[in-house]
């Protein structure tokens, strides 16, 4: 079995967090991330997956929305009320 992404007998995925992202302290609230600089923090045992990784000029980056405390299909980004309601993934 696969050891980042293992499939079940019925081909359903079972996703195992590889690391996580952590923003600074100083991160706004409900405000825009565009000029916020994050951190990719990767499990130790991944390190080797990352050999050549400097060579590239982007990467794309999977990441599960684990921190939705009430699920809504639709919302209004950062709760601002000048801003229409979209649907949840139209947000991310």
């Amino acid at each position: 079995m696969h050891p980042i992404f293992p499939i079940d007998s019925e081909g359903n995925f079972k996703f195992k967090p590889i690391g996580f992202i952590k923003l600074p302290g100083n991160a706004p609230a409900k405000e825009s991330y565009a000029e916020t600089e994050s951190e990719i923090i990767l499990n130790d045992e991944f390190a080797g997956c990352l050999e050549g990784i400097d060579e590239f000029s982007h990467i794309i980056v999977v990441y599960w929305l684990n921190h939705i405390k009430n699920y809504r299909e639709k919302c209004r980004p950062q709760d601002r009320e000048d801003v229409p309601l979209l649907g949840q993934l139209a947000t991310r």
